[in-house]
């Protein structure tokens, strides 16, 4: 049996979706007397299809959700994180933080927001050294110095070794 869909199950949903963005969440915390995590689903699902407010209202919420976890690239990436440090006898109290940055995140973040810092060139050692250079200056900086870097490491490889055959005895 289905509960009905009331106003306050939608605001419940749509502020749970705006939180976190996650469909199946909000559907269990706007229903949790339904028997199953996907049935709560259709009936919003269906419900966005049958109202076109409650669908606007839907996207508004899933865009809200990117936003926090776009902030919370930027913060992590740029503003840093505090992280505990521990000390004492047993490493059991906190005597400072150190402020930690993320590099990966801030790589991310680049490749989302500046063009210059997409896939930017493809370099490739086998036999012989190409690379692709149509990403712009960052681009053209990026492959000449993967470029040498890979001549570099193909001119200290050893020479290829020499296969000798011998008969069988």
């Amino acid at each position: 049996m289905q509960s009905k869909l009331t106003e306050r199950r939608k605001r419940v949903f749509l502020a749970e979706l705006a939180r976190h963005g996650i469909i199946v969440r909000a559907a269990r915390a706007a229903s949790p007397r339904a028997s199953s995590q996907y049935g709560a689903v259709r009936t919003f699902k269906d419900e966005r299809d049958r109202d076109e407010e409650f669908g606007r209202q839907w996207d508004e919420a899933m865009e809200a959700a990117r936003a926090d976890v776009e902030h919370e690239l930027f913060r992590r990436a740029q503003e840093g994180y505090s992280e505990p440090i521990y000390g004492g006898r047993y490493k059991e109290q906190i005597v400072g933080y150190v402020t930690r940055y993320s590099d990966r995140l801030l790589e991310l973040r680049a490749k989302a927001l500046l063009p210059a810092y997409r896939e930017i060139s493809s370099v490739s050692v086998n036999g012989r050294v190409t690379h692709d250079l149509n990403s712009g200056v960052l681009g053209d900086a990026v492959a000449k110095v993967a470029v040498q870097l890979a001549e570099t490491m193909k001119a200290q490889l050893p020479a290829p070794a020499r296969v000798i055959e011998h008969e069988p005895r």
